[in-house]
């Protein structure tokens, strides 16, 4: 079985509107039942007219609709038609998403954000196939649904009104580029747990890199009426795609064959390079680990902060080691693959090392 995530709109309503020449308060729903008779699935709605072209009556459909008069009559409409199709699997939700400037952006995109990673998530979850039908709602609605497919590798249909069949966006075959969420992961965390002030947030990143702080703030949403400052949309999908990387279950990387003695550069064994103190330890800590290929010592930055800063799906992990006055770059080679059993690896090996020696 499939499931069918699908925006829901107003085309009903203001088709029939203009059918009638009346204004959209005016139309009755009787005369929007009546209008499915009159012109056909096809031109009635946009929803409609895109899913029987993307599912089949068996698919699980999952409508959400806007948080307006006008957006729960068109989905109630749409959802008594399809039943009466013999669609039996259709759920309503309404989304936080309604027509006020002020919220629509910090408060509407970011719900409509969430509630598709939940659907996607908990389908996935059950083993569902899942499809994102985009073609219905606000146009804002299908940029960002588009960035959720693409985020969490899953198709995105969207039918034109003058189209017959459905444009797809697959699935790339690629990993979106997690590294500044996992290098600054605690921050996010704590933004995302409760509303963060203008001068909270500042104050956290006063300690971050200019580069880095200007990257950071490309995620966030500008302060709002309250001065609250929180992850924008697109952030938000970031920081919910290495969340669900967290939590799914993959394997242990497989040992490597290599012994822990022969694990470290001769830069570190030597400690030619006036390294932080504790660099040798930490890497014959990190050496010991079974999934741990070679650590080679790198560059040196002026930070004082021990962190991760990347996690490759090729198994290579970047980090900072530090001591009170000076960092360095030390590159870890693991037997680890995959987006998720690298980060994870490095969630429950790589960082506990860090923050404990």
């Amino acid at each position: 079985m499939k499931v069918i995530v699908t925006t829901t709109g107003t085309s009903l309503l203001t088709n029939t509107a203009r059918a009638l020449n009346k204004k959209n308060a005016d139309v009755t729903d009787d005369e929007l039942r009546h209008y499915f008779e009159k012109v056909g699935a096809e031109k009635a709605s946009a929803e409609t007219n895109s899913l029987p072209k993307i599912a089949t009556p068996d698919d699980a459909v999952v409508m959400l609709y806007t948080a307006t008069p006008e957006g729960e009559r068109c989905a109630k409409q749409i959802e008594s038609y399809l039943k009466s199709k013999d669609w039996r699997n259709l759920r309503l939700r309404k989304l936080q998403l309604e027509q006020n400037e002020a919220q629509f952006e910090r408060k509407g995109l970011r719900n409509l954000v969430d509630t598709i990673i939940d659907e996607i998530n908990k389908a996935q979850r059950e083993r569902h196939e899942v499809i994102i039908n985009a073609t219905g709602g606000f146009k804002a609605e299908i940029a960002y649904t588009t960035m959720v497919g693409m985020i969490f590798q899953v198709p995105v249909k969207y039918i034109y009104q003058d189209f017959e069949k459905p444009i797809t966006f697959p699935v790339l075959p690629i990993t979106w580029n997690l590294d500044l969420l996992i290098e600054y992961d605690r921050f996010f965390g704590w933004l995302d747990e409760e509303p963060r002030t203008q001068s909270e947030v500042e104050q956290r990143l006063r300690a971050v890199s200019s580069d880095d702080r200007g990257r950071i703030q490309q995620l966030l949403s500008p302060p709002d009426s309250e001065q609250y400052i929180y992850l924008s949309p697109a952030g938000d999908i970031l920081w919910k795609r290495l969340r669900q990387v967290r939590e799914v279950v993959v394997e242990e990387p497989p040992p490597s064959k290599r012994k822990a003695s022969e694990k470290l550069s001769t830069s570190l064994l030597n400690e030619t390079h006036h390294f932080p103190r504790g660099t040798k330890e930490f890497a014959q800590r990190v050496a010991a680990l079974p999934a741990v290929e070679e650590i080679i010592g790198g560059n040196f930055e002026n930070t004082i902060l021990k962190r991760v800063k990347s996690a490759s799906d090729d198994g290579v992990i970047r980090v900072l080691w530090a001591d009170n006055e000076k960092a360095a770059n030390l590159t870890i080679r693991t037997t680890a693959r995959g987006q998720a059993q690298v980060v994870q690896f490095c969630d429950r090996y790589i960082k506990p090392l860090l923050e404990n020696a």
